[in-house]
């Protein structure tokens, strides 16, 4: 009998009911699982952010943690990471990690937001699949204790996987949860865990807990010239940022370029109220501008996509900018050389 047939088959008193992080991994995954054998009711809370890396599925669109919470037979509240969040990867308390991503910062931000959903509920209780050792900056003992007290949550943070190596919570304390069925795992390893998945039939789903686009340099690189050079800007920026090729022409003026025509699609359907300039008579890449230009810019803009049609062999072409409704075009000559494009490039 699986773990969510065996907790269905129980009668669950409301005292007993947790939220749990739930990434769509492997760890957050298992630790589920250890609360359903011991007849925990859980309601799974996905956050869902523009730099999530999670391999995209027709039935969840961007992550996976759909599928995990109903191949468990649990609830889930999807939760979308805002303009809240980004203050925070703007301006973290407590530092990054090797890109712009605010690790503690973000793991207190989602621990607050469960912890609304736990009272909003009557939980006891909240549940993640940290492990003790496992990430160098949020999951060491200090990290685990900073992002408790921040978060509001003393001694209710349950970490299923590490408990024997932790300190007893308090529905541990007050027996709601059998300690002993716990785990006690640490470090970098996901042996152990992949034991467990195996042992009780559960399919390991491709959402790494970590995989946020916050830790690559080039996403990173884009978001902080965001902060840098955009006063205006908003979630569409962050989502922007994931896409395509981005230069900075000047101070005023960056452009975003598609690599191909499925992301020249996704730019379309994210530039309302932007401009949006491509080769009048051939096809090419579509480029987004982001901030203010000239008369003067327009030519720079013509010669960065003019660079990127590698087919286009005409001594000159013509260009279509589309502004808010009103059409504008002109002509373009030679391409952006490679300096020009390296120069620009963010």
């Amino acid at each position: 009998m699986s773990p969510a047939s065996r907790a269905s088959s129980q009668v669950v008193p409301s005292r007993t009911r947790a939220v749990a992080l739930l990434s769509g991994g492997l760890d957050s995954t298992l630790a589920i699982s250890l609360l359903l054998e011991q007849g925990i009711e859980v309601l799974a809370v996905s956050f869902v952010s523009p730099f999530c890396t999670c391999t995209p599925r027709k039935s969840v669109g961007c992550h996976l943690a759909s599928d995990v919470a109903r191949s468990l037979g649990v609830e889930i509240r999807v939760i979308p990471k805002g303009m809240d969040y980004l203050k925070i990867v703007e301006r973290p308390r407590f530092g990054r990690g090797r890109g712009l991503n605010p690790c503690i910062d973000c793991r207190i931000y989602m621990l607050r937001k469960a912890a609304e959903v736990m009272a909003e509920i009557g939980a006891s209780f909240v549940v993640t699949g940290e492990v003790l050792g496992q990430r160098p900056m949020s999951q060491h003992r200090g990290a685990l204790a900073l992002i408790e007290r921040e978060s509001g949550l003393a001694e209710k943070i349950l970490r299923p996987l590490s408990a024997h190596l932790l300190e007893p919570t308090l529905p541990e304390k007050a027996g709601i949860v059998n300690r002993d069925k716990l785990r006690g795992i640490s470090g970098r390893s996901r042996q152990e865990q992949l034991g467990l998945a195996r042992e009780r039939a559960i399919e390991v789903f491709g959402c790494p807990a970590g995989g946020c686009l916050l830790t690559d340099p080039n996403i990173a690189r884009r978001m902080q010239d965001v902060f840098d050079r955009c006063e205006d800007w908003d979630l569409r920026d962050a989502k922007l940022a994931t896409l395509g090729r981005h230069f900075r022409l000047n101070d005023r003026l960056k452009v975003i370029m598609g690599h191909n025509e499925a992301e020249n699609v996704r730019l379309a359907g994210l530039a309302e109220g932007l401009s949006v300039a491509e080769l009048a008579s051939h096809p090419g890449p579509l480029a987004v501008l982001r901030g203010k230009y000239g008369e003067s810019d327009l030519d720079n803009v013509g010669r960065l996509i003019r660079h990127y049609a590698r087919k286009v062999t005409d001594s000159t072409v013509e260009l279509r900018l589309e502004d808010r409704g009103h059409i504008e075009t002109w002509k373009c000559g030679a391409p952006a050389t490679d300096e020009e494009i390296t120069h620009w490039l963010i």
